[in-house]
């Protein structure tokens, strides 16, 4: 059987199972074949030999709900290749919203010696009385709920003298990132990936003072920027996502009955572990994002923003700490 043949069947396969059946064949058919889609394209008359059998296994997981990148272990995400299991969510595009504005917010940090500038490259009147902790030294960021390690390893790739460390309740999540940050940064350090229930509070932030310190000590001092994308989904709607078979795990979508159970500690927390002027960026779902914002406001920070997703959809609610 040949490439195209396996496709077309492929596809009528798949007709009514998925919404974007032809892309999902030649994903797969990709993948499996070891060769790019557009060389894919270019040799149709490419034999699958042997690899026919395990073609149509695939296909009949994706019949039963099973993501692709579940089915190739691989999703890209801010142009790298994460590798993703059963144990992580799978990055979706909308997290990348998040993604670009802390870099953003990263670079400004560098520029201007710590003090984030606000829309329009403007500094805030308050920065020039309350500079960041880390005005003079590097950036720290902290991302929680890490999964994959997409946030903190996308951040440490586009930023590489940021220092990162990143959390989750999962330590099999936390075996996902180590391996992507081993591939993607080539250095299983690069990041420093922490066990721990972002409930039971946040790590501090600890930094070494500067080498010529007699003797030197390690300070702890707030976080330049913390960065999250927690569960938020309210559980009725979580429950019904999984119905699909898509087989992500419920513990990394569940936020509680309103989808804010894990946010609303995760601010408090955060407030008091950031640096003054430091930032929080969470990403949370159209259906409470307002009611995020307002937490945040409660807790105590201020510059409150929501950043809307590539559907217009509320999707990051920004703030930061006095």
């Amino acid at each position: 059987m040949t490439a195209a043949e396996a496709k077309k069947q492929g596809v009528a396969l798949l007709g009514g199972f998925s919404s974007s059946p032809e892309l999902d064949v030649s994903v797969l058919l990709s993948n499996l074949l070891g060769v790019g889609r557009s060389a894919l394209a270019a040799h149709p008359e490419l034999e699958m030999g042997s690899l026919e059998t395990r073609f149509f296994e695939l296909i009949e997981r994706r019949r039963l709900g099973v993501p692709v990148a579940y089915l190739t272990g691989v999703k890209e995400f801010w142009a790298l290749p994460f590798h993703v299991t059963p144990d992580v969510l799978i990055p979706k595009p909308d997290t990348e919203i998040l993604v670009e504005r802390a870099i953003d917010l990263l670079k400004r940090f560098t520029s201007t010696r710590g003090i984030p500038a606000q829309a329009g490259g403007q500094l805030p009147a308050q920065a020039l009385d309350h500079s960041p902790a880390q005005a003079a030294g590097p950036i720290h960021v902290l991302d929680v709920c890490t999964g994959s390690g997409c946030i903190a390893i996308s951040l440490k790739h586009a930023c590489p003298r940021v220092h990162a460390t990143a959390t989750d309740i999962s330590e099999a999540a936390l075996a996902v990132a180590r391996h992507n940050a081993t591939a993607l940064l080539g250095n299983p350090e690069a990041v420093t990936f922490l066990h721990g229930d972002l409930r039971d509070g946040l790590p501090p932030c600890r930094r070494a003072q500067p080498p010529d310190s007699t003797p030197p000590v390690l300070s702890t001092e707030g976080w330049s920027l913390i960065v999250s994308n927690p569960p938020y989904v309210p559980t009725k709607q979580a429950q019904a996502l999984l119905l699909d078979g898509r087989s992500e795990p419920l513990l990394a979508l569940d936020g509680g009955t309103d989808g804010l159970d894990l946010v609303k500690p995760l601010v408090r927390h955060a407030f008091r572990t950031l640096s003054r002027g430091g930032y929080l960026l969470v990403e949370t779902g159209e259906y409470n994002a307002a009611k995020a914002a307002e937490y945040f406001k409660h807790t105590g920070f201020f510059d409150i923003l929501i950043h809307r997703d590539l559907e217009n959809q509320e999707r990051v609610v920004e703030g930061r700490k006095p």
